[in-house]
């Protein structure tokens, strides 16, 4: 994970410097015989905002990423490896390959849902697991909405394209919710 925290650092370095070029060359672009020039480098400007801020906003989540890992996960016996978003029990080792368009693909998720156990161990909780997954369900299903929203509405095609990718990964994360609800469901029902 670390190096991918290095090139996202790396990124907003030279992002942030491209910025202040732009910004240069904007100031001295000002006669109206270089309207056409300017606007194209203020397109090329405004991409560059996009982009730096993407990468701050990955270089923050890369680290509390990493906080999470080592708080919850851990990285047993030192081993490099990639989380899969949508499922955060699986881990794949770096050198697995390209894993599809959908992170994880839709057949990983298959499959560790049908390999989830049948019999769950749950907390004596009185149902607040089942509680809790009805909330993130409810959560999920209100982000789809807004993510649907911003990749209809976002000007900018990758802000766009992020919306749909992260509404892709929201939808991963309903199945798994949706499934694990039912299975909470039914273990808690079965032991009152």
């Amino acid at each position: 994970m670390e190096r991918m925290i290095t090139a996202v650092e790396e990124l907003k370095r030279i992002e942030s410097q491209a910025e202040k070029e732009y910004r240069k060359v904007l100031k001295r672009l000002k006669d109206p015989g270089y309207s056409d020039l300017r606007n194209l480098i203020l397109r090329l400007a405004i991409d560059t905002v996009f982009h730096r801020h993407l990468m701050e906003a990955l270089e923050k989540a890369y680290h509390d990423v990493a906080k999470l890992v080592e708080e919850y996960g851990g990285e047993e016996g030192g081993e490099e490896i990639a989380l899969i978003p949508g499922v955060p029990t699986i881990a794949m080792p770096l050198g697995f390959g390209r894993i599809g368009g959908r992170v994880p693909p839709e057949e990983i998720i298959e499959e560790y849902l049908r390999d989830f156990p049948s019999e769950v161990v749950l907390p004596e909780d009185d149902g607040k697991v089942g509680e809790l997954l009805k909330r993130y369900l409810e959560l999920t299903e209100e982000m789809l909405e807004l993510y649907e929203e911003l990749s209809r509405r976002a000007f900018h095609p990758v802000v766009r394209e992020l919306a749909r990718e992260i509404k892709r990964n929201e939808e991963q994360h309903e199945t798994i919710l949706r499934n694990l609800k039912r299975k909470y469901g039914a273990a808690h029902s079965a032991g009152a």
